[in-house]
Order: structure tokens, then sequence, then C-alpha cells
């Protein structure tokens, strides 16, 4: 059977993002929406909530994803504890009102909403790795960086599967950095990188980063191993700065 509240927002959700920017697309019934693994998760989310009673928050979605099996190997991978963190999800559910982070503005709907938003957009069903890129600078999102977690990292481990490669490489050979697409990272970070670490200028940055997004890898160029390792150290400094899963490595010349 489906959950009442669980319906209630995901239509509240994703009828904003519909109205604003998806309406001349064909509408979806709710349930066509989400991938199972994130339908579970927000089920879960809106019962915690509903069972507290309490408004449905970020933390509560935090909670959802936190009983996705995915997500929890994703954390560990990253060097995480995910028992640790539910731990500290269910002390701030606990909290009274005032003391719970971001009290004043949590709109989960908004997270739920954008995710389900972009989704349709490409065609795809939202996932549990939507709900969590979407977690933005929301309460929950703080409260996972409180706990001096990756956020990047675990929605790299998401979506690619793993960890960054290694750069290992002998220093007397050069080698190719390549990137290679993600469904997170913006167009504008990419052009960023390329102009500000390889710089490359505007024309070439934005061929780069149009030919990772529409071919779903794109070479760079060609450097020695150890001004590759510097160069990649760079870029990965800058997207775990900006909790995006950018893939950036190397393949032999």
């Amino acid at each position: 059977m489906a959950d009442v509240g669980y319906l209630a927002i995901v239509v509240a959700s994703f009828g904003a993002y519909w109205w604003r920017y998806l309406r001349p697309l064909r509408a979806r019934s709710p349930r066509e929406l989400f991938q199972p693994d994130a339908e579970i998760a927000l089920h879960v989310a809106t019962h915690e909530a509903t069972s507290r009673h309490q408004e449905l928050s970020s933390i509560h979605v935090l909670y959802g994803l936190l009983q996705d099996e995915t997500v929890t190997a994703a954390i560990t991978t990253a060097g995480g504890d995910p028992d640790a963190l539910e731990d500290r999800v269910l002390a701030a559910l606990a909290a009274p009102p005032a003391e719970r982070p971001g009290e004043d503005h949590d709109d989960a709907r908004e997270i739920v909403g954008h995710a389900a938003a972009v989704a349709y957009r490409a065609g795809r069903q939202a996932s549990c790795t939507d709900l969590w890129a979407f977690l933005g600078a929301s309460p929950a999102a703080r409260l996972i960086d409180d706990a001096q977690l990756d956020r990047g990292a675990i929605l790299f481990a998401l979506f690619h599967g793993g960890r960054p490669p290694d750069g290992t490489l002998p220093d007397d050979r050069d080698v190719f950095i390549v990137l290679r697409n993600d469904h997170y990272t913006t167009q504008e970070f990419v052009c960023r990188i390329l102009r500000d670490v390889f710089a490359l200028s505007e024309a070439q940055a934005s061929t780069i980063m149009l030919a990772t997004h529409t071919t779903g890898r794109a070479v760079i160029g060609r450097f020695t191993a150890p001004a590759a390792r510097k160069k990649i150290g760079e870029v990965r400094a800058l997207a775990r700065a900006n909790a995006f899963p950018l893939w950036i490595g190397v393949e032999p010349a």
C-alpha cells in the first residue's frame, strides 16, 4: 500500500519544480519519479518524521538514506562510519526543536524536488545518489560535515563505485590526464578548473567540458607523470571543497 505521507511530500516537492521548469514536458505520477531505493528511503524518512510528530526535514531524509545499504557502503568506502553518523542523526532528531541544527530553515521538499526534477529532465528516475547529492547546504549536510565526513568522496563512491583512481606512475613516462562525466559536477566548475589549473583558453575549456558531457570522457592533454600528479591533486582538492564527485585520472600515453 502506498504511504500517504510519502506521496504527499513527493507531490508537493516535485510540483514546485515542475511548475517552474518542466511544464512543457509530460507529467508523471509520483511513483514514476523515483527508483525503488529512493522511494524506500523517502518512505522511511516520512515514517520517522510522522512517528516523532515532526515536520519532514533534511535530517529525516538523511536518516532514510542511512537505511540504504548502497549509501552505507559508500560511506565506508570513503573512510567514514555510517553507524556513528546514524547516531548523530538520531541525537539531532531527539533534540528539542530549538537545538536542532538549522531548525529555522530546513526544507526537505527542496531537496526532494530538486532531485526529482534534475533526474526527470535527464530522462531517468531519481535515486538515493541524487538525494545525497542535493542535500546541498541543508542542516543534514552540515551534520555530515560536523562528523568530518567527505560528502564529495561519498558521492564519488555512490556514482563511480569506489575511490578515486591511484595516480602512482614512474616519473620517466608521460601520461594523458582524463576527465569522466557525472551528473552532479557543474559545467561551470569543470570549465573553471580547466582554465585555472590547466591554463586552457575559454574556448578550449568549453570544448573539453562538452566532450566530457556528451561522450562520457575527454582527454585534457599529455603531461609528465610529476606534472600530472600535481595538477590532479589540485583539481581533487577543489572538487572536494565543493563536494563534487569529479573523476580525474591518468591513462598511459
